[in-house]
Parts: structure tokens; C-alpha cells; sequence
């Protein structure tokens, strides 16, 4: 099973995912096209403790995990 985690810079904000959730797909999120504006998708990651890690690393009050399917 693979993790990723979406960083958005703007909003200061991070969402630990996993793979197969349809807010991540793999990583390559919900959008056609993605600028790289705004944030940017990490991983595959293998291990969810990892992943927890990397996740709480950018310091960011708003980090959790996905609601959907809460990895």
C-alpha cells in the first residue's frame, strides 16, 4: 500500500493520502492540470509512519490526514 501527502504552500496546508484515494490518485490529485502553484503531491510513500513524519516535518497547523479514507 502506498501513501502520498499534498503540500499546498498557500495555504499552509498538508492532507496525508492513500494511493488509491480519489482525492489522490496515485498522486496526481483531482485536477486535469496542475500548475505548481499552488503545492505539490509527495510520495509514493510505503510506509504510513514515514509518510506521518514527512507530513508533520513542514510545521503547518493545518495537517491531517484525508477525511475520506483516513489512512
Amino acid at each position: 500500500m502506498s501513501f502520498f501527502f499534498y503540500q499546498n504552500w498557500h495555504r499552509e496546508r498538508a492532507r496525508l493520502h492513500h494511493g488509491y484515494c480519489s482525492h489522490c490518485k496515485d498522486g496526481s490529485g483531482t485536477q486535469l492540470h496542475d500548475s505548481g502553484r499552488n503545492g505539490r503531491w509527495h510520495g509514493p510513500i510505503d510506509k504510513r509512519s514515514v509518510a506521518a513524519s514527512m507530513l508533520m516535518s513542514f510545521g503547518y497547523a493545518d495537517s491531517a490526514c484525508c477525511p475520506i479514507r483516513k489512512p
